[in-house]
């Protein structure tokens, strides 16, 4: 059995980070992960993410002018990990979307690392 990435220790920075180099990893991420900038929240659980680019649930939200479409994957991947993980599942999107609810004006290690965790969980994980 692989580790989860809900399973790995949070490394402390060793040298502090620039903005840019903050941002060109964010980037890194999204690329190789195909996060899009188009968002789902959904209003029933209040979960939201930055959806696959060009995806089924990109499409359909753009086609229905609405971020609430489908089911919250968010939700989805909680119900599919192991119970051993769903702790620390469950803290991960609540520091998530308790950090990422509102635009950051800057972006800190912890916060980079946390989205990062993030969506490698939502997009990357199998189980």
């Amino acid at each position: 059995m692989s580790t989860s990435i809900l399973e790995q220790e949070y490394v402390e920075p060793y040298r502090p980070y620039s903005q840019r180099e903050l941002q060109i990893k964010r980037e890194r991420l999204f690329r190789t992960l195909r996060v899009g900038k188009v968002f789902a929240h959904h209003k029933r659980c209040d979960h939201f993410y930055l959806v696959k680019e060009n995806g089924r649930k990109q499409k359909e939200i753009e086609e229905k002018k609405s971020e609430d479409v489908g089911n919250c994957s968010v939700c989805w991947k909680f119900n599919k990990s192991p119970q051993r993980l769903k702790s620390s599942a469950r803290s991960l999107i609540n520091a998530y979307c308790n950090t990422f609810y509102e635009p950051l004006e800057f972006l800190s290690y912890e916060n980079a690392e946390l989205e990062s965790v993030f969506y490698r969980w939502l997009y990357e994980e199998q189980f």
